[in-house]
């Protein structure tokens, strides 16, 4: 376990943390391969050790607390895992107020500059006092996401979350104005990911079987609609992508179904998360997911070929994309392409699919899950077609 985190092997390291026993994972081993795993950044893991019972309070070698080590050194993801546990944030000698305090402590005194991704701070701060009910302004959140500017980073990913949890006019209105800043890109940026945001919050808070429409979503397509066509920053345009499907899903296909050959990756990847074919451009949709089937980022055409293979659609053309990507390099690309041949009858995608089942050991094995799915789709197929006959 301990050379599989090393290499950063988190699937080898995973299956052999399945094949554990209790009694290997009471002692001074398992809290090495806990430090290695979060000196590394492997959160994963470091979260099935927590799960494990590993004892997340035992120092490591020379004394270092690992709940003030990860705060100390901004590993967001870490702490997060370390703490997933944790009960009783509110108590005065609470882990929690350790590490908000560790986390403080190290940007007053400039810990960790230079290093590359910078460290997250800011966001183990913004969550750890959410935990203990402190409440701050999303002009100081977006304060903490500004600081690297980065929406790929930890500290703006912590701001736009809290601040999409709010779910409040006030707070809308603040995303609104901020969004309309044309002197500040990132403030602007920041504004429109924070009514993203909110959008998943007002989805959340409406029930499941109520036909309602997201509160403030006139407000919101009125302003977003124009974007989908003006918008000349990609990730932007991105972000307005999936903030106009939140709001006005009943006619979004339509408006993003232009940028399904946009020019940034990223864009691509965000039209092949949202678009489907229950829409009156079928057709068009239909040759745009095909055409992102190929995209050559791996994770865009992986989703472009899981929507394709859990549509109603059987063509040989069809097959033909989903045989093409049988051996493709990307698991979850060819995961899908499998599935999307055997749901259709097709052995080829079945053979596929035993292969990679040759390959499960337990359930952290790549691929268990989205093959348990499969599987279970295809009894249910075999169950109906029986009946039928």
């Amino acid at each position: 376990m301990l050379a599989a985190v090393e290499r950063g092997d988190d699937i080898a390291a995973l299956e052999l943390l399945s094949d554990a026993t209790a009694d290997e994972l009471a002692g001074d081993d398992a809290v090495t391969v806990l430090a290695a795993a979060s000196r590394a950044g492997r959160h994963e893991v470091v979260n099935w050790l927590v799960v494990w019972d590993v004892d997340v309070t035992r120092p490591w070698a020379s004394g270092v607390d690992p709940v003030t080590w990860a705060a100390e050194s901004g590993m967001y993801l870490v702490l997060r895992a370390l703490l997933s546990r944790s009960r009783d944030p509110l108590s005065s000698d609470s882990p929690h107020r350790r590490a908000l305090r560790a986390a403080q402590d190290a940007i007053a005194t400039g810990v960790g500059p230079g290093i590359d991704p910078p460290p997250a701070h800011r966001a183990i701060i913004t969550d750890l006092e959410a935990e203990l009910g402190i409440h701050r302004s999303p002009d100081e959140l977006m304060a903490r996401a500004l600081v690297h500017a980065d929406p790929d980073h930890d500290d703006w990913f912590a701001s736009v979350f809290h601040l999409g949890s709010r779910t409040d006019r006030a707070t809308f209105d603040w995303a609104l104005e901020a969004a309309q800043d044309a002197h500040c890109p990132d403030r602007r940026r920041f504004g429109l990911d924070t009514m993203n945001f909110l959008a998943i919050g007002f989805s959340l808070d409406i029930d499941q079987d109520d036909d309602a429409e997201l509160p403030f979503r006139r407000e919101a397509e009125e302003f977003l609609r124009p974007l989908l066509e003006s918008e000349q920053d990609p990730r932007s345009l991105a972000i307005v992508i999936a903030s106009f499907t939140s709001y006005c899903s009943d006619d979004a296909i339509a408006a993003i179904l232009v940028h399904a050959e946009h020019s940034d990756p990223r864009v691509r990847a965000c039209v092949s998360t949202i678009l489907h074919l229950n829409t009156d451009r079928y057709q068009e949709a239909l040759a745009a997911l095909m055409r992102l089937a190929e995209d050559p980022i791996p994770v865009t055409r992986a989703k472009a070929l899981h929507r394709l293979a859990m549509s109603d659609v059987d063509t040989p053309a069809l097959s033909a994309v989903f045989a093409a990507h049988l051996a493709d390099p990307y698991f979850d690309a060819r995961i899908e392409a499998a599935a999307g041949l055997a749901l259709r009858d097709d052995e080829r995608g079945r053979a596929v699919l035993d292969d990679i089942r040759s390959g499960i050991r337990n359930s952290r094995s790549q691929g268990w899950g989205r093959l348990s799915d499969i599987d279970h789709m295809l009894r249910v197929r075999a169950g109906a077609a029986g009946r039928g006959s």
